[in-house]
């Protein structure tokens, strides 16, 4: 918030000490809290007169009620006649009865926001009220203006019996006593380059523009500043990366990198891989320590890319810490890992929550004296008692599921160690520049060339025979499947089909003669981890499932997935689920089943159907449910934007990221005059961003 006069919201006429208590829990304290509170939409103010030209649309008069009718029957609506000088109109007033007497008297005037309809039985122009206030002394300057904003009132707010034209008043009252104070939030060197209108003008157009265009050019500079400031966080971070202590310089790649390069991968690296191995040793052979992350869709092969960067730590004589969100993912690197270095003779250990106490002092004491050269583990890795002897590199998988402190503390294991994050959610290019502005981005785009697309169908319940007798046509042929369930048990209040009902009505009724394996994630890892290997072993022809299985398991001979539900899950769940099959050379398909529940679902799933590729679904991902969910998981730092549109301002990014990259660069402890605003702004309302550019 611009520096200005702080006035307490329990002191602005219309809202009072319970009111003010309700505006708290929002985040909104003082008055000049209101004023980034921005219109969900703006209603035309006219005449009666003139409201025929409005049909079908929501408009707001002012008038004076000159007659009222009473209901015939109880649950009829109130009847009056509203005149505004120019003509009258009728108004229907739905409602209690008596409520409605005491509410509206005939000499009384109100503002109505109503929608102007055509009533073809009377063949004349009706007023459907939505909303309305008694006028009293200062709503005519508020009526003075072509559009009346309207804001989006929260639960809390509507419990103290708020109404929309009501909070309207309100913030006109939080203008009128701060308007004068409002400061200027940038320097005029960027306002200029980026044609930006002032910060005082451009906050008092978006609350009562003169014309429609005004809205549109008021937002652009309002969402440029939010956007600015978020990557005026990143450049700082950014710097204060680069101007630390100084990083590990790996200096040697030695023989076991090339001899797995040469003997022991069993495969050809893609172009992609290969670039982005180069783009990692580039920074590891710097002094500086390195901040990457590492984008690559399902099956692009990320985990190799790990491999050979712990192997140039061990050969340099550092550790390696490897940290999974969830311990069957852990797991499964492990397993990954052991493959290669039991070749190579080097020594990695799993450390997770569920280990008995023996085994995990054991553990613990080789990652202490450094028999432990590469530690993969879950967030048991940044406990007090897990001591490093030498961390000089850190892998964070499916990093957004980690929050800042998490990721810090495992960084403070070591001195400056290098930290690569890994993400198989593509992330929208908008995101990756907000998310991850502070960080350089390596993207693998390419899939191993014996991959072929997985053909993806959606179907209903009809078709639920046809897709039974589908997947055991397949499995004759020697291929495997998942059935996902989007729930572990039945629930009273959720009718979803649960993984434990239905593995008994497949096992029993269905597939009676195959084999049948379940896991869900109330098992210990342990009996996962031994399930899932007998259905790699072949032992299982079908693995009925929650999203347990989402990442992290790498099954080739595994073709077919069924998603039950499909219509409850995410998109970026579903992509990645569906990243179970087609991993090895044979087609794979996956089957959505789902009923219509909605646009929004079905536009989920056709994307779904029409492409493979993870950034195109993530782009609508984005587009759909916004940046605040694009993740799956809420945490610190979760993006909130009251002006800025992710989806719709990516020039806007990149001349915020720009912009704020250039005044860092050029003055990175903001002192100069020219940046004063921003400094003082920055510090105002940005001291916990500080905080994380120093742990982060």
């Amino acid at each position: 918030m611009p520096a200005i006069k702080k006035t307490e919201i329990a002191y602005i006429k219309g809202v009072g000490p319970k009111r003010a208590e309700a505006f708290e829990k929002l985040g909104l304290k003082y008055s000049t809290d209101l004023l980034t509170v921005y219109p969900r939409l703006y209603l035309p103010n006219t005449t009666i007169r003139s409201l025929a030209k409005f049909h079908d649309q929501n408009v707001v008069i002012k008038g004076k009620i000159i007659d009222k009718f009473k209901p015939f029957k109880p649950n009829h609506p109130t009847r009056i006649v509203i005149f505004d000088g120019t003509a009258s109109i009728e108004s229907l007033m739905w409602g209690n009865t008596f409520y409605r007497e005491k509410q509206f008297k005939v000499g009384d005037e109100h503002i109505f926001w109503g929608k102007v309809a055509y009533n073809a039985y009377e063949r004349d122009i009706k007023f459907d009220m939505r909303d309305h206030k008694k006028f009293e002394t200062g709503d005519e300057e508020m009526m003075k203006y072509p559009f009346i904003p309207i804001y989006i009132l929260s639960e809390e707010l509507k419990k103290t019996w708020i109404k929309p034209l009501a909070f309207t008043k309100i913030i006109f009252n939080a203008l009128k006593s701060s308007a004068e104070n409002i400061a200027e939030v940038l320097s005029e060197p960027v306002r200029i380059a980026n044609d930006l209108l002032d910060h005082k003008t451009a906050v008092l157009k978006m609350h009562y523009p003169r014309t429609m265009e005004d809205i549109e050019i008021t937002r652009q500079t309002l969402a440029f500043e939010e956007l600015f400031y978020l990557q005026l966080v990143m450049a700082l971070r950014k710097r204060s990366i680069a101007s630390a202590e100084k990083g590990i310089h790996f200096e040697k790649i030695g023989e076991k990198f090339e001899i797995l390069f040469k003997e022991h991968l069993g495969f050809e690296l893609t172009g992609a891989q290969k670039k982005v191995i180069k783009e990692i040793l580039g920074d590891m052979r710097s002094n500086k320590p390195m901040n990457r992350l590492l984008q690559g869709d399902v099956g692009s092969g990320k985990t190799i890319v790990a491999v050979f960067c712990f192997l140039v730590a061990a050969e340099n004589g550092y550790q390696s810490a490897f940290m999974c969100p969830t311990e069957i993912l852990a797991e499964q690197h492990y397993k990954t890992l052991q493959y290669y270095f039991d070749k190579l003779g080097l020594n990695s250990v799993l450390l997770t929550g569920g280990q008995k106490k023996k085994h995990r002092e054991t553990v613990l004491e080789e990652i202490r004296t450094g028999k432990a050269q590469v530690v993969v583990g879950t967030h048991a890795l940044i406990q007090e008692s897990v001591d490093f002897k030498s961390l000089g590199f850190t892998v964070i998988d499916e990093q957004h599921k980690f929050g800042v402190m998490q990721r810090a503390k495992l960084k403070a294991k070591g001195s400056n160690p290098d930290v690569l994050v890994m993400t198989a959610t593509p992330i929208p290019r908008t995101l990756s520049l907000t998310v991850y502005g502070d960080l350089d981005v390596s993207v693998i785009d390419e899939l191993p060339k014996n991959r072929k697309n997985i053909k993806t169908a959606l179907r209903g319940e009809a078709d639920r025979l046809k897709v039974y007798k589908f997947i055991r046509d397949e499995i004759k042929k020697g291929r495997q499947a998942y059935i996902v369930y989007p729930i572990i048990e039945e629930s009273e209040k959720l009718d979803l089909k649960s993984a434990v009902k239905h593995f008994e009505i497949i096992k029993e009724d269905i597939f009676p003669d195959l084999k049948i394996g379940l896991v869900h994630g109330r098992l210990p890892w342990y009996e996962i981890d031994e399930t899932i290997e007998a259905f790699k072993d072949k032992k299982l022809d079908i693995l009925v499932s929650t999203t347990v299985i989402e990442v992290g398991i790498d099954i080739p001979n595994a073709t077919i997935m069924l998603i039950e539900e499909a219509q409850r899950f995410g998109l970026s769940q579903l992509h990645q689920l569906r990243g179970r099959v087609g991993r090895g050379a044979e087609q794979s398909y996956c089957i959505l089943m789902a009923e219509s529940s909605g646009e929004i679902s079905a536009e989920r799933l056709k994307i779904m159907t029409e492409t493979n590729d993870g950034f195109k679904i993530s782009e609508t991902d984005l587009k759909l449910r916004g940046p605040g969910e694009f993740f799956g998981t809420r945490q610190s730092g979760t993006l909130k934007f009251t002006a800025a549109d992710l989806v719709k301002d990516m020039p806007l990014i990149e001349k915020a990221r720009d912009s704020a990259f250039k005044v860092v660069n050029e003055d990175p402890q903001l002192r100069s005059h020219e940046n004063s605003n921003i400094r003082e702004h920055f510090l105002t309302n940005y001291r916990e961003s500080m905080e994380l550019i120093k742990i982060a």
